[in-house]
């Protein structure tokens, strides 16, 4: 289907565009043309990462390796 409007600013904003960011308009488009995701843009990811939890790795390593039982793990008998 095409569209039945002449948008010439459309045409002339896409025509500013650098190449990167016409990856990100052409991805937003097929969104909206087939309502399913297939490339998340840089920025979008970048923005959602700022909201994400603070992890303290050394923390988390200590987690998992108090929950794991080493001896299984490298196949050892107990």
């Amino acid at each position: 289907m095409t569209a039945a409007h002449d948008y010439d600013d459309v045409h002339h904003l896409v025509e500013q565009l650098t190449p990167d960011q016409l990856i990100e308009v052409r991805a937003h488009a097929l969104r909206l043309v087939t309502g399913r995701r297939t490339f998340v843009p840089w920025n979008e990811l970048k923005r959602a990462a700022t909201r994400l939890p603070h992890i303290d790795y050394a923390e988390f390593r200590d987690d998992i390796d108090s929950a794991l039982d080493q001896q299984t793990l490298l196949g050892d008998a107990l």
